[in-house]
């Protein structure tokens, strides 16, 4: 039986770099459906509502990246929590904030961000993923599962979610089936097919 690593599996720490495509959505806005491309999967809401952050803030941004990347947590903590004070209406940087907080191991000060990343822009699906596997890390099985059933009535082809509650499903609540049907959605989403999924696929489908 293959053997699936799950430490922090879900907490997408590189995220942090993609500050344009966060900033470019990070403001709140009125709900919308996703529009959908001839033959793909549904647009992500989140980043449907594109609009462009002052200059300023993704100045502040960028120097949060480097911070992060240079494995100064503490800088890049300080950075986005100076750009949450100054934009609080602003999703992603509360997004990117919680990740950090998350890498440095402050996990209620990362939950509290991402909580917050929610409540400016609820159609944030980045932030419920990130939650919910905040949440399973912490063994919080029922809340987890709730966030990702949240991204995924926000974006019902959200890959990641469906690969994140797979493993919910496989690993920690015991429902291997519930956990195949989320394993084969996330694959069919898959631009190109993804080798561990595939052999999770295999596996599953050996022991039902």
């Amino acid at each position: 039986m293959q053997i699936k690593k799950v430490t922090k599996r879900g907490i997408n720490y590189p995220l942090l770099a993609a500050i344009t495509v966060l900033l470019a959505a990070c403001a709140s806005g009125p709900q919308q459906t996703a529009e959908i491309s001839a033959g793909g999967p549904s647009a992500n809401p989140y980043l449907s509502q594109a609009r462009k952050a002052p200059a300023a803030a993704r100045e502040g941004m960028e120097i949060a990246r480097r911070a992060y990347e240079a494995g100064d947590m503490a800088a890049a903590e300080t950075q986005l929590m100076q750009i949450t004070e100054r934009w609080p209406e602003l999703s992603g940087p509360w997004l990117n904030l919680g990740i950090v907080q998350s890498r440095a191991g402050n996990a209620e000060a990362a939950e509290a961000s991402l909580r917050q990343a929610i409540s400016v822009n609820d159609l944030n699906v980045f932030a419920w993923n990130q939650l919910a596997a905040l949440l399973r890390d912490a063994g919080r099985f029922d809340e987890a599962l709730q966030c990702y059933q949240e991204a995924l009535a926000r974006w019902p082809d959200y890959s990641d979610a469906h690969r994140n509650l797979g493993i919910l499903f496989d690993l920690y609540l015991q429902q291997p089936q519930k956990a195949l049907e989320h394993y084969r959605a996330a694959q069919a989403l898959r631009e190109e097919p993804d080798k561990q999924l595939a052999g999770w696929i295999v596996d599953l489908e050996r022991r039902l």
